[in-house]
């Protein structure tokens, strides 16, 4: 029983990592310990419990019945040591990755106050306008800008943030003065590869105007664009946050200013099954206010 009990959770790490190389990194063990964990399982029950292939690992029936017991084993004993231990300590890894424009936002700053709280627990930050596969790269959370594609992932929307309609000074005197988001459309929009075609102005009092936008430059990195911007090579809808400072010395300037960009979506996104006193969890809680 023992044995079972151990390898029932290493089997349970590898299917929350997506692979053996992942979990064991997680559980400091080689990965042929842990194939070898979970094949002497399979062995002792005499079913499958993962798919394998090349690419990435899935439970079968059979293992995703024994992974929800797996999670429950362990979650109990997780509540078990804290009554025991008198206090509730987070430890082991937390892996997370975000945008690399939010390292300058409120949320990196909450990160910090939450690893201040929880020093156990090693933080990993993944700064990264790509989209990371949480299977593949073992991804706890991650959080994520812009619509969300239908997933069987859990997601929960954070926050807005603010978008500003921006160029260089030197860009927008080579235009005739616009008056409307239609004046816009033969400008050089400088693109986000990650967002649409399109962008959706909007005024008080007046129906939201999308523009349909075609540029010359397209970049993984909202940092990049916001440079790109300052240097004349077009027009933005940049990141608030990022842009405030060359709001103010007049590196940048808001075109259109009585029209504001729609703001666009903040989302965390995680596995289904996690635990109630899991480290994401404890993150996503820690979040609630943000």
């Amino acid at each position: 029983m023992i044995d079972d009990l151990k390898a029932m959770a290493i089997f349970a790490e590898t299917i929350k990592r997506g692979s053996f190389r992942a979990a064991a990194k997680s559980l400091n063990l080689s990965p042929s310990v842990v194939s070898y964990q979970i094949t002497q399982l399979e062995q002792r029950l005499g079913t499958a419990l993962i798919y394998r292939s090349t690419r990435k690992l899935s439970k079968t029936a059979e293992g995703e019945v024994l992974y929800k017991h797996a999670i429950d084993m362990l979650d109990n004993a997780q509540v078990g040591i804290n009554k025991v231990s008198g206090h509730d300590v987070a430890t082991g890894r937390l892996i997370i990755t975000l945008p690399g424009s939010l390292s300058r936002d409120d949320l990196s700053r909450q990160l910090v106050e939450f690893s201040k709280q929880n020093p156990g627990i090693h933080l990993q930050c993944i700064y990264s306008d790509d989209r990371h596969d949480l299977i593949a790269d073992g991804i706890d959370i991650a959080f994520r800008m812009g619509s969300m594609p239908d997933s069987t992932l859990n997601s929960k929307k954070l926050a807005s943030k603010q978008r500003t309609l921006a160029c260089s000074p030197e860009y927008y005197k080579m235009h005739p003065e616009p008056k409307h988001p239609r004046d816009l459309t033969s400008w050089n929009w400088l693109r986000h590869d990650l967002l649409p075609n399109h962008r959706e102005l909007r005024k008080k009092g007046h129906k939201p105007y999308q523009v349909e936008i075609k540029g010359t430059v397209t970049a993984n990195s909202a940092e990049a664009m916001v440079e790109f911007a300052i240097l004349g090579l077009g027009i933005s809808t940049l990141s608030h946050w990022l842009i405030e400072d060359e709001l103010k010395d007049g590196r940048l300037i808001r075109v259109l200013p009585d029209w504001e960009a729609a703001p666009i979506p903040l989302y965390a996104v995680w596995h289904g099954n996690i635990t109630e006193c899991s480290n994401t969890r404890r993150l996503l809680d820690f979040l609630q206010n943000y």
